[in-house]
This record gives C-alpha cells, structure tokens and sequence, in this order.
C-alpha cells in the first residue's frame, strides 16, 4: 500500500557523480531508521560527468525523482523546481557534497514536530555547531556574509546561520510566496518572505568536501550581494539611491565650482536638480518599481513637489553654512544639507510619489 510522503529532500547537483550514490544510500539508512517516509528530489543542470544518469539508476532501489534541466541555471531555481515536484508535507533543502551529513535529517524534523518551528536551520553557529576546517579568509567571508544578512533584513536579525544551504521547512511556508530564485542562498529569500512564526536551529558541524569542486566563485559572492540588497526594505533601497546621488551631487558642486568658478548659489542648486532627476529615474526602476502608477512624467511632477521640502532644507542648509563662514568649503557645506533633507524625502516620496502607506 501507497505511504503518503513526508519528506521530500530536494538536492540540487551539478557534477557530483562521486557524492550522489553515496548521499542518496545515507538519506535512506539515516531516515529508514526513524521509519520515514521520504522522497529524494534530484535536480540536475545537465552535468557532463553523468549525475543524472546514476542518480535515475538508483531509482530502481530508493524512492528518488530526477530532473534534468538544460544548461548550468544556477542552485536556487534548482530548489525551486523541487519545490514545484515535492509531495512531501515537509522540505529538506541539502547539498550533495556530502558536507551536509543526512543523519541530521530525523532532528531536523523532530524539531519541526515536537517545538511547532515552521522552518529548521542546520546551524554552523549555535552551541554545539561548526564551520569546520574552513580557512580563515573563507571563516572571515561567512561571518561577514551573515551579518550583512542579519543587519539590512529585519526578519533575519535573530537568526545566527541565515546562510546554510542545510535545512528544513513546512511546505506551506511558501504557499503564495513569489520567490526570486538569483543567487544560490535560498534560505534568505525563504526568510524574507516565507510565511512562518517560528524559526529554529539544530547545531551541526559543516563536513569536509571528499570529493570534487566547491562551486562557492567570484559571480557567486556577487550575486549574494545583490541577492542581500534586492531583499532589503525600502528605505535601504533608498538610501542607497540616496548615496549615488549624493555622489552626483557633490560631483556636480565641484566639477562647477573649483573647475569652472561658478559660484556656490548657482552651483549648489544645479547638483540638488540633477540629483533630484538621478534619484527619481533610480527609485522608479528600483526601489518603488512595483508601485508605479500614472505615465513617468507625472510621477517626475510629484517627485519634485514631494522632494521640495527635502530640497529647500538641503540648499537653504548649504547656503547658511557656507555664506556664514561656519563651513569654508562648499562641498563639504552641501553634504551636510544633503544629510538633514533625507528623511523628509523618503517619507513624503513614499506616501505621495509611489503611494505607500
């Protein structure tokens, strides 16, 4: 008779022909002991050194699915794909490495049960856990990584390890939740959106690669940087825009000023209006861009209107503190303006221009 899944444990691959017999053997034994029922979920971006052929073999034996995909798509879409094929009523997301052992699996699912947590992290940095034999510089990246994560997403603050690719979840954690599948640490997005109250981590040592290659690169940290930023609130997006344009701005001030001797007046309001049209064009397509409404000359309109008390703040500022010798130097006079007119424009661009309670 049919068992009805509980675990699906979905393991994207990509040239791991050497850890995947290997893997797939220890999931059964480690979750066959705790009498189980799972599902393995293989999703494979058409290695060349066969992954995908011998994971369909072991079909034969274990309970395993396999998608092959064309092209190398990256490792969280691949979740994503074994998310849509899923039938259990709980998640895994592992690697196939075998860096994330599976014996852990039955804890992880323990705690999900008997604690009610919707989402269970295997966790590098609680008691008891471990990021191994990492370098220093690879120990010094993580940590960085992570509390880049905890600082600029509310939701993540509390969370020790946001950055393992080793856990576990309800499935209806992402019911309705639109996913984003950029960059290869899905666990943040997870967090950032999913629908959950409780979050726990199991402590775990993070295991020795055996055999082949990390697929941790250069694209890799950047993606994650951007991945980090698109899931950050508004007003980080904001302020960022805030910062190129402050850098235009205060371009703009010196290029006119000590190259071209036009004089402070005249030079503070040409950077504050070319700003204003730098940020606008930057918090259309970005930070507000699914909150648009109306042609983008009216939203430019309301713009300006909402960004006018920002602007006479910053340029009555600027003038007040150079004109009366308080600040000598003009750039220098024109940051500080910049600085007290921020917060008004955020507000009132966010209530009027793109309609945000």
């Amino acid at each position: 008779m049919h068992r009805e899944v509980e675990i699906s444990i979905i393991v994207p691959t990509y040239n791991e022909r050497d850890n995947i017999a290997v893997l797939i053997e220890r999931i059964d034994k480690a979750l066959g002991q705790h009498r189980l029922n799972y599902e393995v979920i293989v999703v494979d971006d058409s290695s060349p050194d066969g992954t995908a052929v011998i994971a369909k073999n072991l079909s034969s034996k274990y309970p395993v699915k396999v998608i092959v995909r064309e092209g190398k798509k990256g490792l969280s879409s691949a979740v994503l794909e074994g998310v849509k094929e899923a039938e259990g009523r709980f998640l895994v997301v592992m690697d196939a490495d075998l860096q994330h052992p599976p014996e852990l699996i039955p804890r992880l699912y323990q705690r999900a049960v008997e604690d009610s947590c919707e989402v269970v992290i295997a966790s590098r940095y609680v008691p008891g856990g471990s990021p191994g034999q990492w370098s220093f510089t690879r120990k010094l990246m993580s940590k960085g990584a992570t509390y880049m994560a905890r600082i600029l997403l509310p939701r993540v603050r509390h969370v020790k390890d946001p950055m393992s690719g080793f856990f576990l979840l309800r499935k209806d954690v992402l019911e309705g939740v639109k996913l984003n599948p950029r960059g290869f640490k899905i666990l943040l997005e997870v967090l950032a959106k999913g629908n959950y109250r409780k979050v726990c981590e199991e402590p775990y040592v993070f295991g020795e690669r055996l055999r082949g290659e990390s697929k941790l690169g250069a694209k890799e940290i950047v993606d994650y940087i951007f991945h980090v930023v698109e899931l950050s609130p508004r007003w980080v997006k904001f302020a960022i825009v805030g910062g190129v344009g402050t850098a235009v701005n205060l371009s703009i001030v010196a290029l006119l000023r000590y190259l071209l001797n036009v004089v402070h007046v005249i030079a503070a309001a040409i950077g504050v209006e070319v700003s204003v049209l730098s940020n606008f064009y930057l918090n259309d397509i970005w930070t507000f861009k699914d909150s648009r409404k109306g042609s983008g000359l009216y939203r430019l309109v309301k713009f300006h209107v909402s960004s006018a008390a920002g602007i006479v703040v910053q340029y009555l500022t600027s003038n007040a503190l150079f004109y009366s010798g308080i600040v000598h130097e003009s750039v220098t006079s024109q940051f500080i303006g910049i600085l007290m007119g921020f917060v008004a424009n955020y507000l009132l661009s966010k209530r009027y221009v793109w309609r945000l309670s």
